[in-house]
């Protein structure tokens, strides 16, 4: 018969265990604190109503003594056996050579011993506690010293020490501690049904997470966790998918990027093979051969700029890209820019604007910057309208310099604007007008704003302009 397999613990079996052993202590020194205090205050009771009585008792047999009857003594024995009977106490009545007068059912117990007598002697009240010799159940004892004066003037010391059944202290306890035992076992049999139906539908979430997250690690990122929104770990399971998310986008990019450093690896070097071969095996006339050499060097070229980009991509998020901080006219960078591309501004008939009184200067790298402006101002000129305007404008405020390259044209699609600085990212626009553009200009340009502590926003109008700002400290890095 095959073995049946070991069932792994639930992650709340911990949870129970110590959930139920913090329980049991918690209601265990609470209930036993609560048992104590209640057995002192109840006895603390129990032992001022004997005082109480007993000061009362004295009191009337100083009364009796006091009206000197001649059945005193008889008196004095009614109120003693009175407050036996009445309130169950045992009374001992001394006179002041520690003389029973008053034996009553004493049963051979002296109660007035010479170390008692002494205590009195500074007071005139000792309580003894619990008194058990010769007594059958323990009983609480006190001993009070007090002084009667006889018509005569004559005053005489006498002593009064009773005993009270302390049992019912002791049966309040037992009470006490039972009700304690079932208060335990009722708590833990509710906890035990409560925290069991908690701890299924916990053990239930983290199911349903782990098994997502098996898929996560096989490679397949499309599931997600669902859990609803008043489940515990409905938090976790959102972050867990935000984490998905993440990863699959990523993954995403990856591929993507393969694909695209592929796609334009593919085209310049199926180019230059061809024309290559064309040379070689003479397919392409000898006086064409300058021709295609030369449309073999662009080729390398494109393909030269690719791998450098790529390249400095590569260095900028590793983190080894090192600035070269300088002062840098930001206005006259502008303006050698733009004249590098004044050919094909006048073949558009384009219209340059805000470079007239231009005045910038911040702490930045003059080499990364021109590199900025240049992925800027070549997209500015690619996707401009023809007879249309590109205007700059390069402002300070608040220690931040902000620099503004803004074009006329088709502009971007609202769903282009997040993607815009995605590397091999084309618009649709791009892929018809640019045939060379790489896509990873505005990446580069987004890194090395990064790098200076700034930032490159993007506004587009569709059919109307659009605009790349960027963002630097005046006072460099």
């Amino acid at each position: 018969m095959p073995s049946r397999k070991k069932k792994t613990p639930g992650l709340s079996d911990g949870y129970f265990k110590l959930g139920g052993l913090l329980l049991v202590v918690g209601i265990l020194l609470t209930g036993v604190v609560m048992v104590c205090v209640s057995v002192s205050t109840y006895r603390d009771t129990v032992q001022t109503a004997l005082r109480q009585s007993v000061e009362t008792l004295t009191v009337n047999i100083t009364e009796a003594y006091a009206r000197d009857t001649e059945n005193v003594e008889e008196e004095i024995v009614k109120l003693i056996r009175t407050e036996e009977t009445e309130y169950h106490n045992r009374i001992w009545f001394y006179d002041a050579d520690a003389k029973e007068k008053y034996p009553g059912t004493n049963e051979g117990i002296h109660l007035l011993t010479a170390s008692v007598r002494a205590y009195l002697e500074t007071d005139d009240y000792m309580e003894m506690g619990y008194f058990t010799q010769d007594a059958e159940a323990p009983q609480l004892c006190c001993v009070l010293r007090f002084f009667v004066e006889k018509p005569d003037g004559e005053v005489q010391c006498c002593y009064i020490a009773a005993l009270s059944d302390a049992s019912n202290v002791q049966e309040y306890s037992r009470m006490l501690v039972q009700s304690l035992v079932i208060c335990l076992l009722a708590a833990m049999l509710i906890f035990l049904l409560l925290f069991r139906v908690g701890a299924s539908r916990l053990d239930n979430q983290f199911e349903a997470v782990s098994k997502v997250t098996k898929q996560y690690a096989e490679g397949e990122f499309s599931a997600r966790v669902e859990l609803p929104e008043h489940a515990s770990l409905y938090p976790f399971g959102c972050t867990i998918n935000r984490m998905a998310e993440f990863i699959e986008q990523n993954e995403t990019t990856r591929r993507n990027f393969v694909a695209n450093v592929s796609h334009e690896l593919r085209t310049p070097m199926t180019t230059i093979g061809g024309f290559a071969d064309g040379i070689l095996d003479g397919t392409i006339p000898e006086e064409q051969h300058r021709r295609y050499i030369k449309i073999i060097a662009e080729e390398i070229h494109r393909l030269r700029t690719l791998v450098n980009s790529m390249l400095n991509l590569t260095k900028f998020e590793a983190g080894e890209m090192q600035l070269r901080i300088s002062s840098v006219d930001m206005a006259k960078l502008v303006i050698k820019t733009v004249l590098m591309f004044e050919k094909r501004i006048s073949d558009k008939n384009v219209e340059v604007e805000g470079l007239e009184d231009a005045e910038l200067v911040v702490k930045a790298d003059e080499d990364l910057m021109f590199q900025v402006l240049y992925n800027l101002i070549e997209n500015a000129v690619k996707f401009v309208n023809e007879g249309g305007v590109i205007s700059f404008s390069l402002t300070q405020e608040k220690g931040m310099a902000h620099i503004i390259v803004k074009n006329t044209g088709e502009g971007l699609a609202d769903d282009e604007l997040p993607k815009i600085f995605d590397r091999f990212y084309k618009t649709d626009a791009s892929r018809s007008q640019d045939k060379t553009g790489l896509g990873l200009g505005l990446s580069i340009a987004r890194k090395i704003v990064h790098l200076h502590k700034g930032h490159i926003v993007v506004k587009s109008v569709k059919g109307e302009y659009t605009s790349f700002e960027v963002q630097i400290p005046v006072s460099g890095v």
